[in-house]
């Protein structure tokens, strides 16, 4: 455990808890104790405060060499994630996120097509819902008879982790916090037909950025010229290019949100048997690759089913916001931590393997590097000693 948390800027994280006074008037359980504590419980998968208490209490000579503290109660768990500055936890988050988004390059493919085309960074937008009980969480917005709060997330496609994380009430619109997102310049945004807002989109060129977004039906827009050619009319990847086009709206109220040209790509997907039209403002791109694009965005649709599967954000621990919002974003600074530690032991599995494997050694005083080298031996090796012991192969 105190392995892991070297991953974790500590000295940010007390600059922020100095910065909030989040340790006033505390006198045992630190906030860096809670967020050990709360670490633990989304590494073991606890469901409960009295199972956090009860897991830990058969570890009581361990638990100040972990950072825990002395002696935890379900209690002090509880008045904790209620009255701490859910501000130290968020920007601890962010903070996570911008050192995990240094970490080594994992999808090659898309790599390729940057380094051809000149393109920095590949990142898809999207948020998940995580309902709530209106029961115990009176304190949510109801919307269509149940309460929930919604991640906008921003995912690095390049290195597989988050670079944004927001919390708000279900009810807010995906697009409306679309302007206030970090862009980077140079950098391919993908986005659903949620995220359609011209003003937002004229936003994104300014910064000089590009995006994909699905075009919203009924969508009114005028075509300026056809730069479909016979090598559009090719197939790859079940995916034919039916149509490459510059155009520009005709509405009032969206030219006057983005007055510039847009480049239109049709494709027909012939998984779905759907046409399907993008928006993007990056001219260069072949039809194929903006196409190509778009499928990638559904990653983060995998992070959301990685961090709701593994990590405890659809159940929690306590009822009040305050206790919501500290867990959810303690597990996306978790996740920060695995992809850091992942990439800095080469280890070779999974994320999930090397989280499963983290859980069940978080007493032991055992190296993360130790455990990483016996999971990374070749199965060659392991072949060799099989049949040199003769379980495999024949005796003669």
């Amino acid at each position: 455990m105190p392995q892991l948390c070297t991953y974790i800027d500590r000295d940010y994280f007390e600059m922020l808890v100095k910065r909030y006074h989040a340790n006033a008037y505390v006198k045992s359980f630190s906030c860096w104790n809670q967020l050990v504590t709360m670490t633990w419980a989304h590494l073991t998968r606890r469901v409960s405060l009295r199972d956090i208490e009860c897991s830990l209490r058969g570890h009581r000579s361990k638990l100040y060499r972990m950072g825990i503290g002395k002696n935890v109660s379900r209690n002090t768990i509880a008045n904790a994630n209620a009255r701490r500055e859910v501000a130290v936890f968020r920007e601890l988050a962010q903070r996570m996120m911008e050192r995990a988004s240094k970490t080594s390059v994992k999808n090659d493919e898309l790599a390729e097509i940057g380094s051809r085309f000149k393109v920095s960074g590949f990142f898809a937008g999207d948020s998940s819902t995580i309902y709530l009980d209106l029961g115990r969480f009176a304190w949510s917005t109801p919307q269509r008879g149940r309460g929930g709060l919604k991640l906008h997330t921003l995912y690095d496609l390049l290195r597989h982790v988050p670079t944004m994380a927001l919390l708000t009430g279900h009810e807010e619109r995906d697009q409306t916090f679309l302007e206030d997102y970090p862009f980077r310049r140079g950098s391919i945004y993908m986005f659903d037909k949620a995220y359609v807002k011209t003003k937002s989109l004229n936003h994104i060129d300014k910064e000089g950025a590009w995006f994909v977004v699905r075009l919203k039906a009924r969508m009114a827009y005028e075509v300026i010229r056809d730069t479909s050619s016979w090598d559009t009319a090719t197939e790859e990847n079940d995916m034919r290019i039916m149509g490459d086009h510059i155009i520009q709206f005709t509405n009032r109220w969206a030219r006057s949100g983005y007055p510039g040209e847009l480049r239109l790509v049709r494709y027909y997907c012939t998984e779905k048997n759907e046409l399907m039209m993008f928006l993007t403002n990056n001219f260069i791109l072949p039809p194929l690759i903006i196409a190509l694009l778009y499928r990638y965005r559904w990653e983060i649709e995998t992070f959301f089913r990685w961090i709701k599967q593994h990590l405890r954000i659809e159940s929690f621990f306590g009822t009040s916001a305050n206790a919501v919002m500290i867990q959810i974003y303690i597990a996306v600074t978790v996740f920060c931590a695995l992809s850091l530690a992942v990439d800095d032991l080469k280890f070779e599995g999974s994320l999930y393997d090397f989280s499963r494997l983290l859980s069940t050694s978080l007493t032991e005083k055992v190296w993360l590097r130790d455990l990483a080298s016996q999971f990374n031996l070749d199965d060659e090796d392991t072949d060799k000693d099989v049949t040199k012991y003769g379980v495999v192969g024949t005796l003669f």
